[in-house]
């Protein structure tokens, strides 16, 4: 089966899933008919994963880069450029958002959009596919309206559910500075619709999920917000369900 876009990203260990993919594939509008969203762990042949990507005959490939990845996808940008040249192989996640000019594989795959690409990937595709390539290699824009993304979380599949971490959010950015932290860089603290996110979460709980995992940077930075979320899940807490949150003393 064809597929012009190919999203992949190589996950740590299969229990883990990508967050980021799902949120690209939301958000892909009219183009999401033709794209495929693959996962593979660190654990993969490159060459079987470049095989695999090549039975598609896409004409882009997005890489999600992460610090656990970054050195298996590197293997794998460097084979298929080599095998396939004329796909055009475009970079994205936070280990690429920051240190772009000196690394291999920003320097091995063709484009790197750097920061939250939820509207970026989508425009960045629906350029490529209508014969207009970017004027820079390095791609940056501003924050997405955060109420107007699509939300991935129709998007976890029973196996997922069943077998998987999922990750949810109902903000992003942090107001602090920890050294040691890229996320202090993304100073900008943004929510999503509280209403609409516990939906989601109604909506996941009876798909069968019980253990979330929250990428909120700082999960208690409003306690009014954190409150409501918290009081939601004690009233289904005879379901067995676990949470994982970030949080600040």
């Amino acid at each position: 089966m064809q597929k012009d876009i190919i999203l992949g990203t190589l996950n740590s260990t299969y229990q883990h899933c990508s967050f980021g993919l799902r949120y690209l594939y939301a958000n892909l509008q009219e183009l999401q008919p033709r794209a495929e969203m693959i996962e593979w762990t660190i654990h993969a042949t490159p060459r079987n994963i470049v095989e695999k990507i090549l039975s598609f005959n896409p004409k882009i490939v997005g890489f999600g880069v992460y610090i656990w990845n970054t050195t298996e996808t590197y293997e794998v940008v460097s084979i298929l450029k080599k095998v396939a040249p004329e796909v055009v192989i475009v970079l994205g996640g936070p280990e690429v958002s920051y240190e772009t000019e000196t690394q291999p594989i920003c320097k091995t795959a063709d484009y790197v959009i750097k920061g939250e690409a939820d509207f970026l990937f989508y425009e960045f595709c629906k350029n490529i596919l209508g014969g207009t390539k970017p004027e820079q290699k390095i791609i940056s824009g501003a924050l997405p309206d955060i109420t107007k993304i699509k939300m991935p979380y129709d998007l976890y599949s029973d196996e997922d559910i069943k077998n998987r971490i999922v990750y949810v959010e109902v903000s992003r950015g942090c107001p602090y500075k920890c050294e040691y932290c890229l996320s202090s860089l993304d100073k900008v603290v943004r929510s999503f619709d509280l209403d609409k996110f516990l939906a989601d979460m109604d909506a996941l709980i009876a798909k069968g999920l019980r253990q979330f995992k929250f990428v909120d940077r700082t999960f208690n930075l409003s306690i009014q917000t954190s409150s409501k979320i918290m009081q939601f899940f004690l009233e289904r807490i005879h379901l067995n369900l676990f949470l994982h949150f970030e949080m600040v003393p």
